[in-house]
């Protein structure tokens, strides 16, 4: 009775059970080996098949041969060592498949049987990395879907998220200032879930597109029931990036929610004519509004530093300031250090 060993993918024998035995303690033979004994289709430990033809008898096996392996023969007095050398001469008549990195060997009978497959186990680096992996991923997931419910609904997840210690309006400031170099959507472009959008409409916030470009106009309300608040300006900013252009008029926005406006890093239109909530304290806030071309203030109060605001804004091209309270000296101070601004005081 004959076998066959297998290691890294290479087949060695036949030998006989006296010669794998003799190999087995010289350690020419290991017992990490497979082996197959002839007349079988099942590679096994090589330790264990010598132990099963020990103790038990193989007569069913000569009995009833099943169908022959196809494997290359080699001179029962050679060593495993002789004969690697030979078969390295031979590696084209072999078929090794490798697949993600998986070396799996494939021994076929030679009528069209049954395969038989070896493959190495991963090795420990592999299984640390795909670890790695799948906790990186279920990660940023897990913070995707806390950030898409705090723009859904940031009064509710806002005090949730606070009490771990998260503050989400200095991370979407933050993220207001970079995202000035984002290119402005239409809103068919925009990516948001159908829940962000129905937070948007029930509002009865006015958005509409650009007229000519890219970018979104919002409107508030001219019905004073429905105009806007400062929490309708929080539910904006999850299309903050996208607004061009913003109508506040006669809006209940008070100096508190001067601060979300100052987060649309795209705006250039903000009309906030008779708000009476805000003041020359709330419109220092819109400072970073790089873009900020045109304003209207009709109807604002305001004092001699909201003067000192307007000249510091470089992009600014035209300014409405009728009934703000400002004198002539101040409004002339402003058309001096301003001579490119179109100043409109009425």
């Amino acid at each position: 009775m004959n076998l066959y060993v297998s290691r890294n993918g290479q087949t060695f024998g036949p030998y006989t059970i006296d010669q794998a035995n003799s190999f087995l303690a010289s350690k020419q033979l290991l017992a990490t080996d497979f082996a197959l004994v002839e007349g079988t289709a099942e590679w096994k430990a090589l330790p264990d098949v010598l132990a099963t033809i020990g103790n038990e008898s193989l007569k069913s096996i000569s009995a009833n041969p099943p169908p022959v392996i196809q494997v290359e023969r080699q001179p029962t007095n050679s060593s495993p060592s002789r004969q690697k050398a030979k078969l390295a001469t031979d590696r084209s008549k072999k078929k090794v498949d490798k697949k993600k990195g998986s070396k799996v060997q494939k021994i076929q009978r030679a009528k069209g049987g049954q395969i038989i497959m070896v493959a190495q186990e991963k090795s420990f680096l592999s299984k640390i990395f795909s670890t790695i992996f799948v906790f990186t991923f279920l990660l940023l997931l897990a913070a995707g879907g806390i950030v898409g419910a705090y723009f859904a609904m940031p009064t509710k997840m806002g005090p949730i998220l606070e009490r771990f210690g998260i503050n989400m309006e200095e991370i979407t400031g933050n993220v207001a200032s970079v995202e000035s170099s984002i290119e402005t959507k239409s809103p068919d472009e925009i990516m948001l879930s159908e829940d962000a959008w129905n937070t948007l409409r029930s509002s009865g916030i006015r958005i509409l597109p650009m007229v000519g470009a890219k970018g979104l106009q919002v409107i508030s309300s001219v019905d004073p029931e429905l105009a806007m608040k400062d929490e309708d300006l929080e539910k904006l900013m999850m299309i903050a990036p996208h607004i061009i252009s913003l109508d506040l008029t006669d809006s209940k926005v008070t100096n508190a929610g001067i601060g979300f406006i100052a987060k649309m890093p795209n705006l250039k239109k903000l009309f906030l004519e008779g708000v009476e909530g805000v003041d020359a304290s709330g419109i220092s806030k819109l400072n970073e509004l790089r873009n900020l071309e045109y304003l209207n203030l009709i109807r604002v109060k305001l004092d001699a530093s909201a003067v000192n605001f307007l000249i510091s804004l470089e992009s600014l091209r035209e300014v409405y300031l009728f009934e703000t309270g400002l004198d002539e000296s101040a409004i002339g101070r402003l058309k001096t250090a301003k001579p490119q601004v179109f100043v409109n005081s009425g």
